[in-house]
Parts: C-alpha cells; structure tokens; sequence
C-alpha cells in the first residue's frame, strides 16, 4: 500500500509540514523507522530518536516546529494518530461468512446476517449471535448465550451459559466466562460447593486478553461495563463489579464481590480482597495487594496497599534504617542489643 503524506495528514486532519507528496509505504516505530516510511514522536526523545531514523516522515504534537528539513504531520495527539495509520496500512483480514462443515450448531440458535463460525466451533441451544460477529475455530458457547454485533471471539474460548456479551466485544483465545465462582462451605470436615446460579454480563466495546477467567456470580451478574480493557490472564471472581473504561494490566486478580469504579487502572499482578471497592478514577500500582477500600481519585501502592505519597516516605525512611543503626550502635544508645544488630552486621 502506498499514500501520500498529504492523503494521511488529510484523514488524520492535521498540519501537513513540507513536501506532501512524499509517499508512505509503511509505518515502523520511532527507533526503528526505515525509508519509506512513516512513524511518529511523541515526547523530546522519542523526536530525536525519529529524527536519527530513516524514517521518511514524522508524526509529531502541534508544539513541534522544526523537523531539520523532514516533511511530517502535526496533530493534537501523535500516538492515537500512530494508532490510526496502523490499522490504515496493516487492516483486519475479511473473514469468510457463513458456518463451517465442520460446526456443530444447536437448536434454536438464532444467527444473524453476516455471522462467520469457524472450524469446530460448537454453538450451543437458543444461542443469539449478532450480525457480523466472528466466532473463532475451537470456540465453545453454552446454552442461552447472547452476544452482540460486530464481535469477534477467537479460538478456543468457552462462554457458558446465560453469559451476555454487548457489540464490538474482542475476546482473545482461551478466555473463560462464567466458570463457576468459588463458594464453599465447611461443615463436618468437608467443604460443600455453593451452587453458582448467576451468571456473567459484559458491555460494548470490551476487550479481554488471552486467557483472561471471568466466573459467573453466585446469584445476580458479574459484570464488565463499557469501553474496558482487560489484559491477558487476569482473574474477575463471582459478583465483581466492573466500571466502565476500566485498565487492568496483566495478571491482577480480583476476589469475589470487588467493585471497580469508572476510569480506574490497576496495574500488574495487583490483587484485591473481597468486598472491596475502588473508587473512579483511582489507580492501583503493579504487585499491590489491596486490602481496603480506596477512594475516588487515589492512587495507591505497595504491600498493603496505601496512598503511594505514604509508601515512597516509608520506603525512604527504610532505606536510612542501616546507618541509623550503626549510628546508634557507635554512640552508645543503643546498649542491649541482639547479635543480629551488632556493628559488623549493621555493615
């Protein structure tokens, strides 16, 4: 595929910068950008690494002004634009419609125009699938499972019953949604499993990454409001409660009942206890555990997790304990101590 820099900075409206006639075969990151091709820079660094490139043009925030003579494009946001052209140059195979030989569709099931069913793909009774949803070769949908238009649900994903999936969903290979929740009851020396009867709800415009498990609730829904962005093998338990444009990096876990405000971040492998609640707009950093609830707008880290201006000081303090110690040990204060606090270990 070829385009003109003045064709891309008209879908991209922006300020075109010298020659628009230069012709864009490709789009490559800033570090790596060859001839022909067009990438983009979005902070000081980034630009001087596009600019030692070979890169033909440069993608750059409307504050740049000079590019040493390189044609480019200004625009209010250069990633989101890198975004854009990516899916310009490099676009989604067409996938065949209709069902494959091979499916096994169930009775009752209601497939809409444009419906594409993969290899091997088992589709249970009284299934809705909406008008141009992809399902993947391998998948497997339980009875009574409703999905939207325009999904697209890769390989070896298994949705089990009653499951509700909104429009636009994407579901990488090997998600599981609406397992059993895990509920049990001890007594007489044994636990008893806790009958799981609800099931999961997922909004438009979803994204789960590969081998993300989201459990169905024990009564009542689960559910993972609009626009949110789950990565790849992250654990939603029974009764969780996702807001809308929701990050969750890759393996957070979230026990049962958590409830996750809008516009929230939790970064990787944060972990959260049941019946907890994370306020909007919060952020949660990578390898927390938290254990209470978080407010609207806080950001927090650490082991428990607290406000991350209350971490940092501890940490520093904590780093300042060894030679507090020795100091202490030398001037005599401290008198009576344990071998493990003497000088030579205080080194």
């Amino acid at each position: 595929m070829e385009r003109t820099l003045a064709a891309l900075c008209e879908q991209l409206r922006g300020e075109l910068i010298g020659d628009g006639r230069t012709i864009i075969r490709g789009i490559n990151g800033f570090d790596r950008a060859q001839p022909g091709e067009l990438t983009y820079a979005d902070s000081p660094q980034h630009l001087a690494d596009a600019l030692a490139s070979q890169a033909a043009a440069i993608v750059v925030p409307q504050t740049v002004t000079d590019l040493q003579g390189r044609p480019g494009i200004r625009v209010r946001d250069p990633k989101l634009a890198f975004a854009v052209l990516l899916g310009v140059f490099y676009p989604e195979p067409v996938e065949p419609v209709g069902v494959h030989p091979t499916a096994v569709i169930g009775s009752n099931a209601r497939l809409a125009e444009g419906v594409s069913i993969r290899p091997h793909a088992c589709i249970g009774d009284n299934v809705s699938i909406g008008r141009g949803t992809v399902i993947g070769s391998g998948v497997a949908i339980g009875p009574d499972v409703m999905i939207g238009e325009s999904c697209i649900i890769d390989p070896n994903v298994v949705i089990y019953r009653r499951t509700q999936i909104g429009s636009r969903v994407l579901i990488h290979a090997g998600v599981a949604i609406g397992g059993d929740g895990f509920g049990y009851v001890f007594n007489n020396g044994a636990y008893v499993k806790i009958p799981q009867v609800g099931n999961v709800v997922i909004e438009d415009d979803v994204e789960l990454g590969c081998n993300v498990c989201v459990d169905r609730a024990t009564v009542g829904s689960t559910i993972i409001r609009q626009g949110t962005k789950i990565d790849n093998l992250v654990q939603i338990a029974h009764n969780d409660r996702i807001g809308k444009h929701v990050i969750m990096s890759g393996q957070v876990g979230l026990s049962g009942t958590v409830t996750v405000g809008d516009y929230t971040i939790l970064g990787g492998k944060a972990g959260v206890v049941d019946h907890i609640t994370i306020g909007a707009r919060a952020q949660v950093g990578a390898a927390s555990v938290v254990t209470r609830s978080i407010p609207d707008g806080q950001t927090v880290w650490g082991f428990p997790a607290r406000d991350i201006r209350e971490t940092k000081r501890q940490m520093a303090a904590l780093a300042r304990l060894p030679e507090l110690l020795k100091r202490l040990i030398r001037s005599g204060q401290l008198r009576s101590s344990p071998p493990e606090l003497s000088e030579e270990s205080a080194d």
